[in-house]
């Protein structure tokens, strides 16, 4: 996806949120931001210093990116996973410093990863897994840390907890958390400032209550959502107009498949 005319500025202890359908551009800007993709124009600037003038290890030490897919890991357990977060820090061949050691068991424990350190990552669930690629970010320490789709995989517990994670981190660490979200109540849940994306352009940015409206899910999305909010909910959610009930539903014709 090609961006165009993208204007984004992302404050200290920000939560921001990168919204849209699929292929609208919001996992390219995101790549982008930690110079994965080149701007063929424009800039991007971190700390008022260009992108294009600092190195990868000075990146790295800024800007902690976590992207959609991942590797697949053999032989690797998930405290040595978690311990890559510290590369950015050392040459090749390095011995942990006390620092690292500290940094990398206060991610494992922010993350309540403690029974499963020692885990193999390919005998982990996919849940799992993601909660020690997130940790070994978190052991990275940037000032800037760049989710996409972080709630990937997860069960609606560790989805809940990661959302109070993002919103910890900017909260008691100070962080600036950039993310890509699919689910807009997720967004919703946790944002400052929302960027909604269509076609590779914004479309629209602000808080959660300038951007996400009926008009402009039925401008992006297509499709008729009402924009509520429920008793003891902190922030507005969408939810799609029409629906089916399961409680009455019954397939029309021949049933093929049915439990009881």
């Amino acid at each position: 996806m090609v961006l165009h005319g993208v204007d984004f500025i992302a404050g200290e202890a920000q939560v921001i949120s990168l919204i849209g359908p699929n292929g609208s551009g919001k996992s390219t800007l995101l790549r982008s931001l930690c110079g994965l993709i080149p701007a063929s124009k424009g800039s991007v600037r971190i700390y008022n210093e260009p992108l294009t003038g600092m190195g990868v290890r000075e990146i790295s030490r800024c800007i902690a990116f976590l992207p959609q897919v991942h590797e697949r890991m053999h032989d690797v357990s998930m405290y040595e996973l978690i311990s890559m977060g510290r590369a950015p820090y050392h040459t090749s061949g390095w011995i942990k410093s006390k620092q690292d050691v500290e940094k990398i068991q206060w991610a494992i424990e922010y993350m309540s990863l403690e029974p499963l350190v020692h885990r193999q990552m390919d005998q982990l669930s996919g849940g799992e897994q993601q909660r020690a690629w997130i940790a070994m970010i978190l052991a990275q320490d940037t000032p800037i840390i760049l989710l996409d789709e972080p709630v990937t995989y997860m069960d609606l517990r560790f989805q809940c907890e990661l959302l109070n994670t993002i919103r910890d981190l900017r909260d008691t660490c100070r962080k600036t958390v950039v993310s890509v979200f699919h689910d807009i109540n997720h967004a919703l849940e946790v944002s400052d400032y929302l960027y909604l994306l269509k076609d590779g352009c914004i479309y629209s940015q602000g808080t959660s209550e300038q951007v996400i409206t009926e008009h402009t899910i039925s401008e992006v999305y297509g499709i008729h959502a009402h924009v509520c909010r429920f008793h003891g909910c902190r922030r507005n959610v969408v939810v799609p107009a029409s629906g089916v009930d399961a409680t009455v539903f019954r397939p029309q014709g021949t049933c093929v498949m049915e439990v009881t």
